[in-house]
């Protein structure tokens, strides 16, 4: 099978959960015998075309960044001279120019279309424009597609609710690979350490967790806060962390290689993750399959996937989110059983081969 993926932002040049999981999929599906092109952006050090783990990249220059979304208006000329030399093309994220070139794409005659939405709603927008495009942009694109993934019901229902024909909408969980992301061995020092992996940006919540920090600080100056990625609020985050005289207990890394973040979830006892919005967040599901029981946003589509595996708490409030990890911290056989719990159902309902296989079966029902 010809497959296309088209992505905004691809894993290693960009570090982000829909990166990451273009990437792995376009591996997987070349692995499983299928010919994989993916269109991507591109920044100043990445080659134009290249050949990674078995599948073509080609880039497209980012004229403008506009909330994190790289407009490439010289990816609509390859999308039409190639829009029949596929036999399917899967874009991921209606937030993204790049799959609103595929949706008009396929209403001029493409091969078939498969949207995976990632979450309806965009971390960095404002809520006007978030909710304007959502009513006209959002549908338009998704109207064009053939199929449309969710990762949840959830996420479906909310697809419906906007008034997309439930028919076109498959639910495929998020997955990730249960054999790299493993428990490790635990010591006295793990239960000092809370981890942050992300994009600093405000959607994902992290000036309630430095205030949620602050509050836990004050109680145990022995613990640690570990904050991973990059993203246009890092600096505004370090001078915040500057501040409240935190620095000497919150450490900022910048990229980690997928292949090394394993020993972040192993070395930490709480992932944290107090998120505005969402979709289904990769870092999620590799803490709990990591055994490291899970602190997040109380979001609908996180209910089913968290269970007894951590807590749930409000948005925006560090309080709760203070709270909730200090119970962590203080009841260690309540965290053990917590990432036991965690582990099995990720094993059992988020394997990533699942989710790969499931993806080609929809491809083959389209063609």
């Amino acid at each position: 099978m010809k497959i296309l993926r088209v992505v905004s932002d691809l894993y290693p040049s960009v570090v982000g959960g829909i990166g990451i999981h273009a990437y792995e999929m376009s591996k997987l599906q070349a692995k499983m015998g299928h010919e994989v092109t993916v269109y991507t952006s591109r920044t100043n050090s990445d080659l134009k075309k290249e050949r990674i783990d078995n599948f073509n990249v080609i880039r497209f220059e980012a004229r403008i960044i506009i909330l994190g979304n790289s407009i490439m208006p010289d990816m609509i000329f390859s999308l039409m001279k190639n829009k029949k030399d596929f036999d399917i093309i899967h874009a991921h994220s209606h937030l993204f120019f790049s799959t609103n070139l595929c949706s008009l794409i396929r209403t001029v005659g493409s091969a078939p279309l498969v949207i995976t939405n990632h979450g309806l709603n965009s971390q960095t927008a404002p809520e006007w424009f978030q909710n304007l495009y959502t009513a006209t942009g959002a549908k338009l694109t998704f109207g064009a597609a053939d199929k449309i993934i969710c990762y949840t019901e959830t996420g479906k229902q909310e697809l419906i609710d906007l008034g997309l024909n439930p028919q076109n909408i498959a639910v495929i969980h998020n997955g990730i690979n249960t054999d790299l992301f493993v428990p490790g061995k635990k010591d006295s020092q793990n239960n000092m350490q809370l981890l942050w992996i992300g994009r600093f940006n405000r959607g994902k919540g992290v000036d309630y967790l430095i205030d949620a920090f602050k509050l836990l600080n004050s109680k145990n100056p022995n613990l640690k806060l570990l904050l991973v990625g990059r993203g246009p609020d890092r600096e505004r985050i370090e001078a915040k962390i500057q501040d409240l005289k935190l620095d000497k207990c919150i450490t900022l890394k910048d990229v980690v290689p997928n292949s090394e973040i394993v020993k972040l979830y192993q070395s930490s006892s709480v992932f944290v993750l107090p998120s505005l919005e969402e979709g289904v967040p990769r870092t999620i599901l590799e803490a709990m399959s990591c055994g490291i029981p899970v602190v997040c946003s109380n979001l609908p589509q996180l209910i089913d996937i968290v269970k007894d595996g951590g807590f749930l708490v409000p948005i925006k409030d560090p309080d709760a989110l203070a709270d909730r990890v200090s119970e962590v911290l203080s009841n260690e056989s309540m965290a053990k059983k917590m990432g036991q719990i965690g582990r099995e159902n990720i094993i059992t309902n988020y394997s990533w081969s699942d989710t790969v296989e499931k993806t080609v079966q929809l491809y083959s029902e389209l063609i």
